[in-house]
């Protein structure tokens, strides 16, 4: 994915600590960019669940907004929505 704009925030030794716990819960070596980025993909998928049942986005809008994110984490929202509308 291409680079837009470079965007630089600052953590309190809080956060870094915490963002150190949850690399220790990964198996593999994971950089703290991974982990923002897995964090605003949650964030993300939250906000879709929410905007979606409210009726603030189309089916078509959720459908372009989850191609943005995993297949498997697309997948698994899709899911939770449709037993969600049962």
């Amino acid at each position: 994915m291409k680079v837009r704009c470079e965007e630089y925030v600052r953590l309190t030794e809080e956060y870094v600590w915490k963002l150190d716990v949850i690399s220790t819960a990964y198996e593999e070596e994971v950089s703290k960019k991974q982990m923002v980025e897995g964090g605003i993909d949650l964030m993300f998928s939250t906000a879709l669940k929410v905007l979606y049942k409210s009726g603030e986005i189309t089916e078509e809008g959720l459908e372009y907004a989850l191609e943005l994110l995993d297949e498997d984490v697309a997948v698994d929202i899709r899911e939770q929505l449709a037993a969600a509308d049962k």
